[in-house]
């Protein structure tokens, strides 16, 4: 049986245990941080040759750039224009 915890009132104890699941797994990240991030995955989908590709760019270990691409331009902003002139250099075929 389930352990007994205490609910806000008008709360069932699926709507506590959802928002306590949530309010844990989520890590908020800085504006700035998802706007890079997006920034640079836009660049990747409009640039390589399809989603594969583009998320095999962003999400594997870039030995020019010293990691994942995705964190690369996360990390800073110039990070992302690092991996924004990688982009824009890639050959589309």
């Amino acid at each position: 049986m389930g352990a007994i915890t205490k609910l806000a009132v008008g709360d069932t104890s699926e709507e506590g245990d959802r928002r306590r699941f949530r309010a844990g797994a989520r890590t908020k990240l800085a504006p700035e941080v998802i706007a890079r991030q997006s920034r640079v995955a836009l660049l990747a989908f409009q640039r390589l040759p399809d989603r594969a590709a583009a998320l095999a760019f962003l999400n594997n270990i870039d030995e020019a750039l010293g990691g994942r691409p995705i964190d690369v331009a996360s990390a800073s902003e110039a990070g992302a224009v690092r991996v924004e002139t990688m982009l824009r250099a890639a050959i589309i075929d």
